[in-house]
């Protein structure tokens, strides 16, 4: 295949959504916070693999092997707390790549790190994208199952009962994404994205 000719294939939010919850019922159930790692070294054996200056050689926090058998992430954020929500999301990525792209990318034949390069450049930045977007979404619904977001969202909206009349739905979730994103172990722009998103 030609990198060039490549199309991404539509998958709707629908979709997404339902893989990714199936996913965590089926590795992990109903318990929040999710416990990304638990579920990759326990659950399904992939290896998560710490790679010092993976984000500067790549201008990635976390890759997928294309045997997917392993996870590399940052070494440097691996072992720093600070970073535990942002790398948590990205191994969640990367397991939305397993799920959604998996047939998808061995169609790719890519086998080695020249193949990969290769794919990066040729291919169409906007179909690059949606790959992206797609692992994004279900990383999303994985870390922050619906439903149980919106029972924790009337929860804290309680705590906030003066401002829920006088300022509008947007600004609302940014007060409340913060302490949201605490229950379930996301960062607080994942949480925000999360709320401003069709439930």
């Amino acid at each position: 295949m030609e990198f060039k000719d490549f199309k991404t294939p539509f998958i709707s939010d629908r979709d997404i959504k339902g893989k990714a919850n199936f996913f965590r019922k089926e590795h992990w159930g109903e318990v929040i916070p999710v416990d990304i790692e638990n579920i990759i070294e326990k659950s399904i054996a992939i290896n998560i693999i710490p790679m010092p200056g993976l984000t500067q050689q790549c201008s990635t926090d976390a890759f997928i092997s294309s045997d997917w058998q392993s996870i590399f992430v940052d070494n440097d954020k691996y072992m720093d707390d600070s970073y535990y929500n942002r790398l948590k999301f990205s191994v969640a990525h990367e397991i939305g790549h397993l799920v959604l792209h998996k047939e998808l990318y061995e169609n790719l034949e890519i086998i080695n790190e020249e193949d990969f390069k290769k794919f990066l450049t040729e291919v169409d930045g906007k179909q690059y994208g949606y790959i992206e977007t797609q692992a994004n979404k279900f990383a999303s619904y994985f870390l922050i199952p619906r439903h149980i977001l919106i029972n924790e969202r009337k929860r804290i909206l309680h705590d906030y009962k003066d401002l829920v009349n006088n300022i509008d739905a947007k600004q609302l979730n940014s007060y409340i994404a913060t302490p949201l994103s605490k229950i379930f172990v996301v960062s607080a722009e994942a949480m925000e994205i999360a709320l401003n998103t069709e439930f």
